[in-house]
């Protein structure tokens, strides 16, 4: 893990969870900057900003908190890319990865497409994880036959 911080604002981030899609570098590219070292300046944009910016991170590899006597809102930086509610595990939804077969996920989940539109509401539920199946994103069973 890497930080990053000043006197509103602090940054972490989790290298090993960076799924690379880009959505910092696009939305704040002042702030994140792939070619710069260090690649996050704290200091090129406001922390509200950041704050969207981390909680719009699909892979949580971007997280943040608050420092004490930061001049944030505490209410405005509790969104989903806030290290407090990362480490709030108690509603946790658990996936649970399995060799050569689907991420098995339990707890209150809400799937939806890429648009927004609900297409699984429930509390357990077989994700693929090959790329085989007929009826993604579920698993149909289609690994089997890949072995």
């Amino acid at each position: 893990m890497k930080e990053y911080k000043n006197e509103d604002i602090i940054v972490y981030w989790y290298p090993e969870q960076c799924a690379h899609p880009g959505t910092c570098l696009r939305l704040l590219p002042e702030v994140f900057c792939a070619t710069r070292r260090p690649w996050v300046d704290v200091n090129a944009a406001a922390p509200e900003e950041i704050i969207r910016c981390i909680d719009q991170c699909p892979s949580g590899a971007l997280r943040y908190s608050l420092p004490e006597g930061s001049s944030v809102n505490p209410e405005m930086a509790a969104g989903v890319g806030s290290i407090d509610n990362i480490n709030n595990v108690s509603s946790a939804v658990k996936v649970k990865v399995i060799k050569n077969g689907p991420y098995l996920v339990e707890g209150a989940t809400l799937l939806v497409c890429s648009d927004g539109t609900p297409i699984y509401e429930g509390s357990r539920i077989a994700l693929c994880s090959c790329g085989c199946t007929q009826n993604p994103p579920f698993c149909d069973g289609s690994h089997r036959a890949k072995r």
